[in-house]
């Protein structure tokens, strides 16, 4: 009955085990031709063991063709750029303004590559080309340079995020390094830009203010690069961030819409064909004025299933219908399993659809008004119980009250939805198009009015919550045992659950062990150059420049703070104090003595780590092999383990490097 969850589960774990495991594609391709070949003599046994064999050998197929599928890891880079080269270039999008660059997206492409490369691109604000749009053609003579994390500990991982967008490499243009050539590349994809681009400057046109019309275009048009941070953390810190990626919410309030408006051409014989189709074209016509973005291809291929389903009159299982969606979206492009908005939005779907129904079976409400009110608090409940596990893996926060803003985000949402498009529509007309300007105007500022002050509620984010990838399966196997012991009373889903609980507890406990005893040193990346010295809970942060320290260098901290569950940090200016003696600090001018590491502070940082083992040393650090290392014998009276022969390990970074060094 639901085919597709075993094919896709199969197809899904191929791929992971190809993307941990790295197996030779080779021997995997031999087992498959084998496997292949036996189903074929196999295929006209009807007897139930052979039955048996079949369906064994079909899963293994299936799961040696997702270790088989090729998709684009780091290891399989494109050719490196040693230096600058011509290059035949396209605009991908429009250049967004930035604060101090233009930035954009190319596809570039010359003779010596092999495949066309994206790039992220970066315009000087010097002389730029205001003219360029989506499918324009350009020459370009740069040097594409290879996009590299800025090496902080901890830090969102920007490289391989742009890397399963396809995004390995940037380029920053100047006057003079590219000029447009006049062609224009006709793609689908640009033709969407394009006349995203038209509705966009029909409400830049109108009256609405920046800030609101910002939001608008979010909200109705995923175009999100004029959003401002501080609008930005109003949905965050409320819950309610999905509101403005346009998702599944949105194309599922384009059906209800259209199922609403065209309700009435639902019936006799062809009316149930044209329903089906006009709906069909008109999400896919959605899809296309948003830039066919990912989370809008993702929903606008489950709704696509489910409404082909209906029209050759199948029953429709949703659990199928999101497994093959997603299926397809893996297909096209394996990487998208490893992006976050994918993970989150199938998480939530699936969670809504299979926990939100007993929720809400939990109390029965007879008033429509508190009935809708029950079943958005249950669709709320049931999402983030799916998702917060993932949510705080990899955003280290969780809204409080995101219960609390769903009855706000999502009727305003619908609204301007409605308000938005009529307003398209009618634009023609000025004097209504004028009145619904106003209204979304007055509509989003009371909505962003009423997120702001839920932010700003005492105790609306829980911030600073770390946990490890192993900690966050613990915590969905703990979910899954209660899920089922939910529906089944069976007592193993319990004793499932607490063994869950237990495991994750011993995590916890010996997380806290392990973070009472370690000895580290980082250097942050920043003009200001600051050091944090961590010994057990106990932090140190010096600084060593002039100027204030940032809030972008505080926040920076403070997540390596989060991470390590630092209690105490002290913040001495080496420009002030340059002399300091405690039982694990010796400051003595541009000389540091921290535990078993000596630091000399000149343009560069030198490294002397002495009283530990060599072997010991590298294994705890391993990015240091990259870098210039010696190794000498010190005398045996300067030794510090047990009076035995100690190693020193020396080496420098340049003091705008950001470094990590574990002393343990």
């Amino acid at each position: 009955r639901i085919p597709f969850i075993r094919i896709s589960s199969l197809f899904l774990m191929g791929i992971l085990c190809n993307h941990y495991l790295q197996i030779d594609p080779s021997w995997v391709a031999i087992v498959l031709s084998l496997l292949i070949s036996v189903l074929i003599l196999l295929w006209h046994n009807n007897h139930f063991s052979g039955l048996k064999i079949q369906n064994i050998l079909v899963s293994l197929a299936i799961l040696l063709s997702g270790l088989f599928y090729p998709f684009k890891d780091f290891e399989q880079h494109s050719p490196a750029f040693d230096q600058k080269d011509y290059f035949l270039a396209e605009v991908c999008q429009k250049p967004i303004e930035k604060e101090r660059t233009y930035q954009s997206i190319l596809r570039i492409q010359n003779k010596l590559m092999p495949n066309p490369e994206k790039v992220m691109a970066y315009f000087s604000k010097e002389s730029f080309d205001t003219t360029l749009i989506a499918g324009d053609q350009m020459i370009l003579l740069v040097q594409p340079t290879e996009i590299k994390n800025r090496g902080y500990a901890f830090e969102f991982d920007y490289r391989k995020m742009m890397h399963n967008k396809g995004i390995d490499f940037s380029v920053y243009l100047t006057s003079g390094t590219y000029q447009k050539t006049g062609i224009k590349i006709h793609r689908i994809s640009y033709w969407a830009e394009q006349v995203r681009d038209k509705l966009l400057v029909l409400l830049a046109s109108s009256k609405i203010e920046k800030e609101e019309r910002a939001v608008v275009s979010a909200l109705t048009l995923g175009y999100r690069a004029e959003l401002d941070p501080d609008t930005l953390s109003y949905f965050v810190n409320t819950g309610t961030i999905h509101v403005l990626s346009v998702s599944g919410l949105h194309v599922a309030l384009i059906f209800f819409i259209l199922s609403f408006l065209f309700s009435g051409i639902n019936k006799g014989k062809f009316g149930t064909i044209i329903y089906p189709l006009l709906v069909l074209f008109l999400l896919w016509f959605y899809a296309f004025i948003t830039g066919f973005s990912p989370p809008v291809q993702r929903s606008t291929v489950m709704f696509t299933f489910v409404i082909i389903g209906r029209m050759l009159r199948r029953p429709v299982n949703i659990y199928n219908s999101l497994s093959a969606s997603a299926l397809v979206l893996i297909v096209l492009d394996p990487n998208v399993l490893f992006d976050v908005g994918f993970q989150l939005s199938y998480l939530a779907i699936f969670g809504i659809v299979l926990v939100q129904p007993p929720l809400q079976s939990l109390m029965e409400v007879k008033n429509k008004m508190l009935r809708w009110a029950w079943t958005l608090f249950t669709v709320s409940l049931a999402a983030q119980l799916i998702t917060f596990p993932l949510s705080i893996l990899y955003f280290n926060q969780f809204p409080n009250f995101f219960w609390l803003s769903n009855y706000f985000a999502i009727p305003g949402t619908t609204l301007l939805m409605w308000l938005t498009f009529c307003f398209f529509i009618l634009s023609p007309i000025p004097l209504i198009s004028f009145f619904l300007a106003r209204l979304i105007q007055w509509t989003t500022h009371l909505l962003l009015s009423v997120l702001k002050w839920m932010g700003e509620l005492p105790h609306a984010v829980s911030h600073g919550i770390v946990y490890t990838t192993p900690q966050a399966l613990l915590i969905y196997g703990l979910i899954a045992a209660f899920i089922i012991y939910g529906f089944s009373k069976n007592k193993t889903g319990l004793f499932g659950g607490l063994v869950f609980l237990i495991l994750f507890q011993t995590s916890l406990l010996w997380t806290k062990f392990s973070l009472f005893n370690q000895k580290s040193v980082y250097v942050y990346n920043y003009k200001n150059t600051l050091i944090q010295l961590v010994n057990g809970r106990n932090s140190y942060i010096l600084s060593l420049g002039k100027n204030q320290i940032s809030i972008r260098e505080i926040n920076n901290i403070q997540n390596v703070c989060n991470h390590l569950k630092l209690e105490k940090v002290k913040l001495l200016n080496l420009k002030t104090k340059d002399e300091l003696n405690t039982t694990d600090l010796k400051i003595n001018g541009k000389t540091l003595q921290f535990l078993n590491c000596r630091l000399n502070l000149t343009y560069q940082i030198m490294f002397h780590i002495q009283g530990s083992d060599s072997l010991k040393f590298r294994i705890h650090n391993p990015e240091l092999s990259k870098k210039k290392i010696t190794n000498t014998i010190l005398p045996v009276q300067y030794a510090s383990l047990n009076g035995k022969m100690a190693f020193s390990i020396n080496f420098t970074t340049p003091i705008k490097e950001a470094i990590c060094v574990n002393l343990e």
